[in-house]
């Protein structure tokens, strides 16, 4: 029993598990105008990001970003700042575990390429969920699920839709990355990657975390097969912000087997994040400019010109983390960080004596919509 877009599975419990079929694209003159505009702006995010010399630094911001809207679609509370406050040497943040994972997250960014994309996704499963404190959690972690995972849905029988059966997983796994890796000329990878999108959704191989994964193996794959120089094809601030159409348009092409109106609007959810990336791209480059101009009166050679570089893309960090990253002494360090305090580019964001952390809140106020202005001084 199915339909062109799957086929469904019944246990002995009566339990219809959905297999889905691997998509049929939509035809490129009714998602074309949609297609150019995510095109160009991922192209030119990825440009901006390649074009400048520390852009490995960079990108990791847009990384993480990408790490704390994704996770935030699926109820995480970790902030930018937070996520910046964890990956200091300080390790703190307002909930460790969920910080951890969303850390993990970004991470899987910067994995080694490999085609084997079924084991990638169990890979970045491994990372989320390995220092989990729920025992069911820690203990699937990198192992597709043994149990069945479902939604809530009206429309089905019971009320739940049960995605793909347990033991039909590593199958169904095996279909969507030949889907997924398959090239074709006449195919754009932005279409096929959000087609694979919708399918590994529906798959649903492990236990938890199945949206932020496969909300990263679109840009990760991007970046495999060579349409991106960079993995900067995101999603995740979208889908943060409009989390109920994604649902609905997952399911939508489902019921329909018509995947037009899901890659319109993912391609429409990739362009608008980009274009919003590449605004704090430039913003980024003029606060540059303009720290440039307030620590013009030390030596182009100080520690506080070394400092102010690495504080424009590492916005949080304590004094031994810029020796550890930077060089110098913690004494120089220490000195170059009250020059910068002193001209309005850091501020301490807490009384300790060890490992107090400071914040550029400049850059935290590109990256982060939760973080409030900082009150003026009377």
């Amino acid at each position: 029993m199915g339909s062109a877009s799957g086929t469904f599975e019944t246990d002995s419990n009566g339990r219809r598990y959905f297999r889905p079929n691997p998509p049929v694209l939509p035809r490129l003159e009714e998602v074309q105008d949609a297609l150019r505009t995510a095109e160009l702006s991922v192209y030119e995010f990825d440009r901006l990001l390649a074009d400048r010399p520390q852009e490995g630094s960079i990108g990791r911001l847009f990384a993480r970003l990408d790490a704390v809207h994704s996770s935030g679609a699926e109820g995480s509370t970790t902030t930018f700042t937070d996520l910046m406050e964890f990956e200091t040497s300080a390790r703190t943040a307002p909930d460790v575990e969920d910080a951890a994972a969303v850390a993990a997250c970004a991470a899987a960014l910067e994995m080694d390429e490999n085609n084997d994309l079924s084991s990638a996704a169990l890979n970045i499963h491994r990372r989320l969920f390995e220092s989990a404190r729920n025992r069911r959690l820690k203990e699937t972690a990198g192992r597709p699920k043994s149990t069945f995972n479902a939604t809530a849905d009206p429309d089905e029988p019971g009320g739940y839709f049960y995605y793909t059966r347990p033991d039909s997983v590593r199958s169904a796994m095996v279909e969507w990355q030949d889907f997924t890796m398959k090239s074709d000329p006449a195919v754009p990878e932005l279409v096929r990657q959000i087609a694979s999108h919708w399918m590994f959704e529906h798959i649903h191989p492990v236990a938890d975390g199945n949206g932020r994964i496969g909300r990263l193996l679109v840009p990760m794959t991007l970046k495999l097969k060579g349409a991106t120089k960079s993995a900067c094809a995101f999603l995740g601030e979208a889908v943060y912000e409009n989390k109920q159409l994604y649902v609905e348009a997952l399911k939508g092409a489902r019921i329909s087997s018509d995947w037009t109106a899901w890659t319109r609007l993912m391609l429409d959810y990739i362009a608008a994040t980009a274009k919003n990336n590449i605004d704090r791209f430039c913003k980024l480059a003029g606060l540059a400019e303009e720290w440039k101009n307030a620590t013009a009166r030390f030596r182009s050679d100080s520690q506080v010109h070394k400092l102010a570089r690495f504080a424009l893309t590492n916005p949080v960090f304590t004094v031994n983390d810029v020796t550890t990253k930077i060089g110098g002494t913690f004494a120089s360090n220490n000195i170059a960080v009250g020059h910068l305090v002193d001209v309005g580019i850091l501020t301490p964001a807490s009384d300790a004596k060890r490992d107090r952390i400071f914040h550029a809140d400049a850059v935290l106020l590109i990256f982060d919509r939760f973080k409030a202005e900082p009150t003026p001084a009377p």
